[in-house]
């Protein structure tokens, strides 16, 4: 019985990271799209900070999952 509330458990955290990385994604694609097609073809100076906030988020939410 415990054995099944442990992986019950595992499974619940991961889907909680999928459901948060599944939401944050498309913020986050809109926003530097739109940066991209404003500033003439390139990303720019807000738009590289942009990229470097979605891959600390990225990697922040990857880490806890193996």
């Amino acid at each position: 019985m415990n054995k099944r509330r442990r992986m019950a458990k595992k499974r619940s955290v991961l889907l909680e990271y999928t459901i948060l990385l599944c939401s944050i994604l498309p913020l986050v694609f809109a926003a530097s799209a739109s940066i991209y097609s404003l500033s003439g073809g390139s990303f720019g100076p807000v738009g590289r900070g942009i990229v470097a906030l979605y891959q600390r988020i990225v990697t922040i939410i990857s880490l806890p999952v193996p």
